[in-house]
């Protein structure tokens, strides 16, 4: 196999591109599997092997998969999903379902043929982990506030909500968390609400 790592046409194949997007986009909307030219197969051992000549698959290919491990044949190229591949097509705002139903769409036909999921089980678990790792539990600073009564507890809580300044709140203690950035514009409402005419 003729490896074509840091040549200019290989550079230019793989980098993202609108269409490529677009591929990745119209191939998650499709109903059934396209009988384009692209026949890809996905192993058990994250290797990805793509039956096509054509630069946009290999582009298309390239915002998923890592660019360092692709090797080329004259009609089939490889290539390797990593965590690190996965996450950068994350970046580039692909998501894993499209990533799924990309490879699911132009699967090779013989892939078809049998009972075995498209693409293998480990794989498309592993795609989805990956995924889930980008809503890991952030720190974010906020202001604590122990609201008198119920009524405070609601008028607050729904004022801070349209301000997309709450963070959280706990009905049963009536305290809310509201963003710290967020948190003087709470603070004045709180003292105006306070005030009000009864």
């Amino acid at each position: 196999a003729s490896n074509e790592k840091g040549g200019s046409r290989q550079s230019d194949a793989l980098l993202p591109s609108v269409a490529a997007t677009r591929s990745l986009e119209e191939a998650m909307n499709a109903p059934d599997p396209t009988r384009s030219h692209l026949a890809v197969i996905v192993q058990t051992n994250f290797q990805v092997v793509a039956y096509t000549r054509s630069r946009l698959h290999i582009s298309t290919l390239g915002l998923f998969c890592d660019v360092q491990s692709y090797k080329r044949l004259p009609n089939v190229v490889f290539f390797h999903l990593t965590r690190d591949s996965i996450k950068s097509a994350f970046r580039l705002g692909v998501t894993a379902d499209q990533i799924l139903r990309f490879l699911q769409v132009h699967a090779h036909p013989m892939m078809r043929s049998g009972n075995q999921p498209m693409p293998p089980a480990n794989v498309r678990d592993q795609i989805l982990l990956w995924d889930r790792e980008r809503r890991r539990v952030v720190m974010d600073e906020v202001w604590v506030h122990q609201c008198r009564d119920d009524a405070e507890f609601s008028a607050v809580g729904m004022y801070a909500s349209d301000s997309e300044a709450l963070a959280w709140g706990n009905a049963h203690t009536n305290k809310l968390y509201v963003h710290l950035n967020k948190s003087e514009a709470i603070h004045s409402f709180i003292r105006k609400w306070r005030t009000r005419p009864k």
